[in-house]
């Protein structure tokens, strides 16, 4: 595997840690990031019988993260940076979902198979802008699954810490100095931080509009169409509020994740 591949690994491992067995996890079982599904897959390819992942040896992890995860997305074939937020999007939400993000990202068809087409076009992309672009989409994605409310802010650090250090990789590979890096990392933090600070602000003035509306109107000189207009008018108010508190948490995770990768580069 090329030299990226442990430092994505070290990234992962440290994002999937050991044993879970979370109740809302459709997952289930899972040991180093491994579910059991996998794990029995994984063994009775090899003959073996199964047993439960919490068994799990570490050299099973190592060839199933390579042979399951790395190898199916082409991991060595990616640039750098694209590769990691490619397989950290294929451990975290299956194989097919990472590539389905990569390939949405470059505008190719969107298959969930990394084919010669998609290669070709990560090849040709801004690296960086793609990680931004899959990272974003990944978010969008998590954000409608119906468990966000438990693992929402596990998965907002983690993705935003792998679009930081997977940005780091493809600065890195464009042959950015160990001077300039910390810089550029930082200033992605300063970005991030704006942006989570707007978001606050959209919230706080939605939120106003939202109450306003509401206790300020006499409902009962209202037409039945003027009710459900305004009735829409609020509840849109409210949506917004919650997608803007979704983007400052959002914004917020990057602005820590590009710092801390930051502060990691200039040690």
């Amino acid at each position: 595997m090329k030299s990226t591949y442990a430092r994505a690994m070290k990234g992962i491992r440290i994002s999937e840690g050991g044993w879970s067995n979370h109740p809302r996890d459709p997952g289930g079982a899972t040991n180093y990031g491994i579910i059991q599904t996998v794990y029995d897959t994984f063994r009775k390819s090899k003959g073996m019988s199964k047993q439960s992942v919490r068994l799990i040896s570490e050299a099973e992890v190592n060839e199933i993260y390579k042979t399951q995860y790395a190898d199916k997305i082409r991991y060595d074939e990616l640039p750098a940076g694209i590769d990691y937020a490619t397989l950290d999007g294929a451990v975290n939400s299956g194989v097919s979902r990472g590539a389905k993000w990569l390939q949405s990202a470059l505008g190719v068809s969107s298959d969930g198979k990394i084919g010669s087409q998609t290669i070709t076009a990560a090849a040709k992309a801004d690296s960086i802008a793609t990680v931004k672009s899959m990272c974003a989409r990944r978010m969008s994605f998590l954000r409608g699954l119906s468990i966000f409310s438990t693992f929402g802010r596990g998965w907002t650090s983690r993705v935003a810490r792998v679009e930081a250090e997977s940005v780091s990789m493809a600065m890195e590979a464009r042959g950015i100095s160990s001077k300039s890096l910390p810089i550029a990392l930082q200033a992605e933090s300063v970005r991030a931080a704006e942006k989570s600070k707007n978001a606050t602000a959209g919230v706080a003035g939605s939120g106003t509009a939202a109450a306003t509306s509401s206790v300020s109107t006499d409902w009962s000189n209202l037409a039945g169409v003027e009710s459900i207009l305004l009735i829409g008018a609020t509840a849109a108010l409210v949506v917004l509020a919650v997608y803007l508190i979704h983007r400052s948490r959002t914004q917020s995770a990057r602005a820590e994740a590009y710092a801390a990768v930051a502060a990691g580069a200039t040690a």
